[in-house]
């Protein structure tokens, strides 16, 4: 008897070990292509200053993980789904961060960008159920996502980096001008 407990909590141990291995390593890390690991994301602060960050670099800062989905102009409703990426605060943190008056610009490979107040990068949005009812009151944060519903994101949904919109409540959606596919640029703007 003291045999079988004294091996079942040996492979309890190991169990965990192995367990906080996989969430440490990110073992999904090795599937990615060639085009996701030479993807840049450049920072730029308020005062300038540029850090590049690789996608490795990316996940291993906190993540920060939701649900959200957004409405195109004409009432076209994606999602909502399950996200997980890094806030924009904090992707702002690591160049200087914001403050209240601050902006910041999200840019895209293909030349899309969007500008969010400071209320909005730190999660100010309407939020509206898919009935396209106004939520009021909604906790929402805007996050760069480089995984959707469990799995690194697909080409068409912004492949490797996109800006949304999400929230710790399910059903949720926001404007779709927002969600910004390809992301490789965010710059805060110092507002005089």
């Amino acid at each position: 008897m003291r045999r079988d407990s004294s091996r079942l909590l040996l492979l309890s141990g190991l169990l965990l070990i192995l367990a906080s291995l996989v969430v440490y390593l990110q073992p999904w890390q090795w599937l990615i292509d060639a085009e996701t690991r030479a993807w840049r994301l450049t920072l730029v602060g308020g005062d300038g200053s540029e850090k590049v960050l690789c996608f490795r670099d990316i996940t291993s800062l906190p993540a920060h993980a939701g649900n959200g989905g957004f409405f195109s102009t004409v009432g076209v409703v994606y999602g909502p789904c399950a996200l997980r990426g890094v806030s924009l605060e904090e992707l702002c943190r690591q160049v200087g961060g914001m403050a209240p008056g601050d902006a910041v610009m999200v840019s895209a490979k293909d030349g899309y960008s969007t500008v969010l107040s400071y209320e909005q990068a730190m999660g100010g949005f309407v939020a509206y159920t898919t009935g396209f009812k106004e939520v009021p009151g909604a906790q929402l944060k805007a996050v760069l996502v480089y995984e959707l519903d469990g799995k690194l994101l697909p080409k068409e949904d912004g492949k490797p980096l996109r800006l949304a919109v999400v929230g710790t409540e399910e059903g949720l959606l926001t404007e779709g001008n927002y969600w910004v596919k390809w992301v490789n640029r965010i710059e805060v703007l110092r507002v005089p």
